[in-house]
């Protein structure tokens, strides 16, 4: 980028693959995943770092609950094991089968995480709200913010895991589609998976006073590539506004292409939050080619997801889920970035 924009270096050897720097545990509710995963630092608090992660019960995803886990470094991670999972079994509410991709942020002297949730075996995923008054918790679910109902959101919507403020009252999340709505898909295409981005505007005056609306030039459409690029579709990004830039971080996939897909992780830069006239759409992480660097032990080709930006002394701590189709094990990677 130039005239003042920020330069993310992508050329070799201005990057460090950490690899995978939280893994599943063994006998408790993130045996089969501990990934989808989010990055706090409270203003008040700089030293700790707070990673709050979905832990699913088994590789089939049977019930899957919001873990915590801390570090003062941004690379060395203890699980919370004496409070998780922090949200789990909430029954009769928008999580009671499922709580995923957390996106944590403070509003006055209070915490609001917005996660998706799956109320039932028949109900599709959709967006929900809970909040404490300390980043440990106890957490408690406020209620449900939207359903997948347009039809670009398919039947089950998704988010990114990043909190974007406007500001004090108005925040933004980025969410996806998860599917797509098969008949229309099969009548009239396409004919394979295809995600895009939308947001969702929030104002909260208070735990009890919450308003959610879709933006109205939802979906971010234009931010998609044609069939079979890099960005043919897009989902669960993550956010930061370094300066005057604002750059939105998504997951990519190329599910027209068939099993296994190849993915990516991407960066998007525009002056606006809302990616109307993007300045730059470019490749940060190149799945196919770097997934040795990422899991050196991989077998088959790597699943990306929710990649969530931290900046920590003129690095980027990029945080993302990764998985091994071989194995079908969500984790938690970390690659730092130079930034100048």
């Amino acid at each position: 980028m130039c005239d003042g924009w920020i330069v993310f270096k992508v050329k070799e050897g201005d990057r460090v693959h950490k690899g995978v720097i939280l893994d599943v545990s063994y006998g408790r509710f993130d045996s089969g995943a501990a990934t989808f995963a989010t990055i706090f630092v409270d203003e008040d608090d700089p030293d700790n770092i707070y990673l709050y992660y979905t832990g699913a019960e088994d590789t089939h995803w049977s019930h899957s609950s919001i873990g915590l886990a801390t570090s003062t470094d941004g690379i060395n991670f203890r699980k919370a094991d004496e409070l998780n999972p922090i949200i789990e079994n909430q029954r009769t509410s928008f999580c009671s089968k499922g709580a995923r991709t957390p996106a944590v942020t403070r509003v006055g002297n209070h915490f609001y995480m917005i996660l998706a949730g799956i109320p039932s075996l028949w109900k599709g995923r959709r967006i929900g709200v809970a909040y404490a008054d300390d980043p440990r918790g106890p957490w408690r679910i406020i209620g449900e913010l939207i359903r997948p109902e347009k039809y670009w959101e398919g039947n089950d919507i998704d988010l990114g895991p990043r909190v974007t403020k406007i500001n004090e009252s108005e925040l933004i999340v980025y969410y996806s589609n998860v599917s797509n709505k098969w008949r229309a898909r099969l009548l009239f295409g396409p004919r394979f998976l295809l995600r895009k981005i939308g947001i969702l505007k929030l104002k909260i005056t208070s735990p009890s006073s919450i308003e959610a609306y879709r933006y109205e030039s939802n979906p971010l459409y234009h931010l998609n590539g044609p069939k079979g690029s890099w960005n043919e579709s897009l989902f669960c990004p993550g956010h930061l506004k370094i300066q005057d830039a604002h750059c939105l971080f998504p997951a990519a996939s190329t599910y027209s292409m068939g099993f296994p897909c190849k993915q990516y992780i991407g960066i998007v830069t525009d002056s606006s939050p809302y990616f109307q006239e993007p300045q730059q759409t470019n490749i940060l992480i190149n799945g196919p080619t770097e997934k040795n660097k990422i899991i050196p032990t991989i077998r088959s080709e790597i699943a990306l997801d929710t990649p969530c930006p931290l900046v920590r002394k003129n690095k980027l701590f990029l945080y993302y889920a990764v998985m091994d189709r071989a194995d079908g094990v969500w984790k938690t990677a970390l690659t730092i970035f130079n930034i100048r």
